[in-house]
């Protein structure tokens, strides 16, 4: 009798564990769905746009020497900027 009851308290812990699983995992496949939304909007954007332009520049000329200088010269100030 008392083993049932702590049996049907155990059964009862974990249905409702389950169902809080499952709805933060509903909760985080909303969230990555509007995250890639709001990523493929910003990407149709004029800034957008341009950013994605420019990183396709700087892909085709990664081993020039000025663009490997231009861009230890960025990374430099960015990171005394956070500093």
């Amino acid at each position: 009798m008392l083993i049932d009851l702590l049996i049907k308290k155990d059964k009862l812990k974990l249905q409702q564990c389950t169902a809080r699983f499952e709805q933060q995992q509903q909760l985080r496949y909303a969230y990555l769905w509007l995250a890639g939304q709001r990523c493929k909007q910003f990407i149709g954007s004029a800034p957008g746009l341009t950013l994605s332009f420019s990183a396709g520049l700087l892909m085709q000329l990664r081993h020039n020497a000025m663009v490997k200088t231009m861009r230890g010269i960025g990374a430099v100030q960015w990171l005394r900027r956070l500093l």
